[in-house]
């Protein structure tokens, strides 16, 4: 005990001491969001009143629009929430009965009425130019002022809708039989015939949403980035070196997914990146020159899984939230194994206290981690995109800016998803989305880029659709070339780079900020000093290397003085003997 206070007082005497040498980046505060003049309602059918994967995956697109949405069951609608709308959607994603206050609202609101899928009959008026729907299954989609603008299906079943009057057709389809409208315009009322929303049909309503919003002076350019996946402690710095150097050359911006710990799943033993001089080095180095930190998780696990491999934020062996430690029992319970409702809203509750801590000393530790070795990240990445919507809002407390897919569904991992475009959706809670749409290359997959490549072509079918992908390093230099060499020929591409977006990061004692291409960072080295022996160390460890060879240097200089002075010495004294001898 008395040796870990005699410890504790040279290490705070060493701080004091480094400290001093340690100076305090400017921090600039962030600005505040824009407010979105358009403003949403979505209506759709629900018997709870809670949102289904459907409904987030519409809140995606709509929020490339607006931050502005608000979402009600149809039998909730009153007419002040219409009058405060600008566009209303209604999303028939399965069968019901239309309230006639519903039907009447709908018939005298000005504004924007989008209808998507089923139901269209129900809805009275508003959608009496719609001479009758029909069920077919469509092998092909396109836009019709750009009919070269086409997206091929496999097979796809879609409602489409034969107008009257001056309805414009906006996209059509057709199968080996017949075309057939998929979208259409009567005035300010727009109806889209779709089942399901998800990718690729996705696609094609983000383009036909630019029309539904007016959005035609959307530049046409495609935003892009690449990802450097999963580096941790034990990824051989050579090759992230030898990828950083490309993209230095080639002066592409570019994002760099970093996990600060490696835990061995047989030993349990921890390594860091301090552990790892050389890559640390490189990761500052990239830092330097166009690379961008995100946060990719603290261990990318939750048992003793590999990490890389694991899930850090979720379950993945009971397809849950992390409500538990990783070696406790797991019991799943509904309201069924409680006395009251009370009772299970209580149980609720502790659930989602528990994953906030959980996930907030994560994204803490990893913050402050990364930002004691000089690293500062700028975004947030979820290991295998896996997430509830509970942790979004957790994480939202701590970044602006999310990288990747989104999860969908607290019910099931697997419900993943992307907009084709940048986005702010309501369930991110203020956080902007960079989308990755083309996925990543896999190892021993000979079509891999080619398969990146045409997911690529299908989102340059929106008008300003993401083109953006990952890469792990340890796949090497060579194939990362013939990535980067496909991607540069995208039309219009334009590099995100994470220094320009205005993103924020705060965690305790570390408040991040990029904007101009520069990142500025406020960080209260003391207090983030004392959270852990080990960031203290560090410094330590840092100073004396730079003391030792400062010491070894001015060591070095005097012997190369004192060689010098006794060569000279010995010459000149040589010179005069030789004079001498000479008189």
């Amino acid at each position: 005990m008395k040796n870990r206070h005699v410890r504790k007082a040279l290490l705070l005497v060493w701080a004091s001491l480094l400290l001093m040498t340690i100076g305090y980046p400017s921090y600039v505060q962030a600005n505040e969001p824009s407010k979105s003049k358009e403003k949403v309602l979505v209506v759709f059918p629900s018997k709870d009143g809670e949102l289904s994967d459907r409904q987030r995956m519409l809140d995606m697109l709509i929020g490339h629009f607006t931050t502005d949405i608000t979402y009600k069951p149809t039998d909730d609608v009153k007419e002040e929430d219409l009058a405060n709308a600008t566009h209303v959607f209604y999303d028939g994603h399965r069968n019901e009965q239309i309230p006639e206050e519903f039907r009447a609202m709908l018939a005298s609101y000005p504004g924007t009425f989008v209808a998507i899928g089923d139901n269209v009959p129900k809805l009275g008026e508003r959608m009496s130019f719609i001479e009758y729907l029909c069920e077919e299954t469509m092998t092909n989609i396109w836009f019709h002022e750009d009919p070269d603008k086409q997206l091929k299906l496999e097979s796809e079943s879609l409602w489409f809708a034969h107008g009257t009057g001056d309805t414009e057709i906006l996209i059509q389809a057709e199968n080996e039989k017949r075309k057939f409208p998929l979208m259409i315009q009567n005035d300010n009322t727009f109806y889209f015939g779709a089942f399901s929303i998800e990718a690729p049909v996705s696609t094609i309503l983000a383009e036909g949403l630019h029309a539904v919003f007016d959005a035609g002076d959307h530049d046409t350019s495609h935003p892009g980035y690449i990802r450097l996946e999963d580096v941790h402690p034990l990824v051989e710095p050579d090759k992230v070196k030898a990828i950083a150097d490309v993209l230095k050359e080639r002066q592409i911006p570019y994002m760099v997914a970093v996990v600060p710990v490696y835990t061995n799943p047989e030993t349990g033993e921890e390594h860091h990146l301090s552990d790892s001089p050389e890559l640390l080095k490189t990761l500052k180095y990239m830092q330097n020159n166009g690379g961008s930190m995100v946060l990719h998780g603290y261990t990318h696990q939750f048992r003793q899984s590999e990490t890389g491999e694991g899930f850090e934020f979720w379950d993945v062996e009971h397809d849950m939230p992390i409500y538990h430690g990783p070696d406790e029992t797991v019991e799943t319970k509904t309201i069924d194994d409680f006395d009251s409702p009370k009772a299970y809203e209580q149980h609720v509750s502790e659930q989602l206290d528990y994953e906030r801590s959980y996930i907030e000393g994560k994204v803490t530790k990893g913050v402050q981690e990364l930002t004691n070795y000089g690293l500062h990240p700028l975004a947030f990445e979820a290991p295998h995109y896996t997430m509830s919507q509970n942790g979004y809002d957790v994480l939202s407390d701590y970044f602006s800016t999310y990288v990747g897919q989104l999860q969908l569904s607290d019910q099931h991992w697997g419900d993943m998803a992307a907009p084709p475009y940048l986005s702010s959706p309501t369930f991110l809670n203020g956080m902007k989305l960079l989308p990755e749409t083309m996925g990543y290359v896999q190892p021993g997959e000979n079509r891999a880029i080619e398969r990146m490549m045409e997911k690529a072509q299908e989102h340059q079918l929106v008008r300003d659709g993401v083109v953006a992908g990952f890469y792990h390093p340890y796949l090497g230099v060579d194939r990362f070339i013939e990535l980067l060499d496909h991607m540069e020929q995208i039309p219009g591409i334009e590099w995100i780079d994470l220094k320009e977006t205005n993103s924020t990061v705060k965690a305790e004692h570390v408040e991040i900020k990029a904007e101009n291409g520069k990142i500025n960072a406020n960080v209260n080295q003391w207090k983030l000093m004392a959270t852990s022996l080990d960031f203290a160390f560090y410094h330590i460890k840092e100073w004396v290397n730079k003391t030792t060879w400062g010491i070894a240097g001015i060591g070095s200089t005097a012997v190369m003085v004192f060689v010098f002075s006794t060569f000279y010495t010995r010459n000149r004294r040589l010179k005069l003997e030789r004079r001498d001898d000479v008189g």
